[in-house]
């Protein structure tokens, strides 16, 4: 288990550069495709800075995908109103193309099956994004779209996994199902969470 570290919180604005470099290049190469030289190179700096702030590359990479794999801050959009609304919007994204972050998340799920530094920073990652998620939960039951009975996490962990498929089906390229069908399936799956004897419980 990872314990975040209070370092990681002092403002740095030279760590952030690369740590922003990191994750772009890993999200482009891969684990083992990274090199430091060209995280450097990218953040515009020099390799003295890395070892002034990370111990190794393996650190630098575990720390980027702790805090870029993942949103750490949640919020509901302007146009979004309800939790439901949310994850109807998370779980429906088929376009081809992958955001950086969706990659640099994509390529963090490959290497964790081989090095366990990397598995453990996704459970930090997600731990921190569980607790985020927190108010999203609240705001849900009482919204209506969780039911009583429903357990919070496990629809967090739904959500989470639903995302990490519709990512790796999306990166491969394949041929995708009409996008109003499927979206009008994730509405129907959502309502079954939700308690349709209360306001906004029932997805129309």
């Amino acid at each position: 288990m990872v314990v975040a570290n209070p370092e990681f919180d002092a403002p740095d604005e030279i760590r952030d550069e690369l740590l922003d470099a990191a994750a772009s290049v890993f999200a482009e190469k891969g684990y083992d495709g990274t090199r430091i030289q060209e995280v450097v190179r990218r953040a515009g700096l020099s390799t003295g800075a890395v070892y002034g702030r990370f111990t190794s590359k393996d650190e630098m990479l575990r720390e980027a995908v702790i805090t870029r794999s993942v949103p750490h801050a949640l919020r509901l959009p302007d146009d979004v109103h309800r939790v439901a609304d949310l994850v109807e919007r998370i779980v429906t994204r088929t376009t081809p193309e992958l955001r950086e972050q969706e990659a640099l998340l994509l390529e963090a799920y490959v290497a964790a099956r081989r090095h366990p530094e990397i598995a453990e920073a996704i459970y930090e990652a997600n731990r921190r994004w569980r607790e985020a998620a927190g108010p999203f939960v609240d705001a849900a039951l009482a919204d209506g779209t969780l039911g009583e009975g429903v357990d919070g996490q496990s629809v967090l962990f739904l959500v989470r996994v639903l995302r990490l498929g519709l990512l790796l089906h999306r990166a491969s390229g394949m041929p995708e199902p009409d996008a109003k069908s499927w979206s009008d399936l994730v509405v129907r799956v959502v309502a079954c969470l939700g308690d349709a004897d209360r306001p906004g419980g029932a997805i129309t």
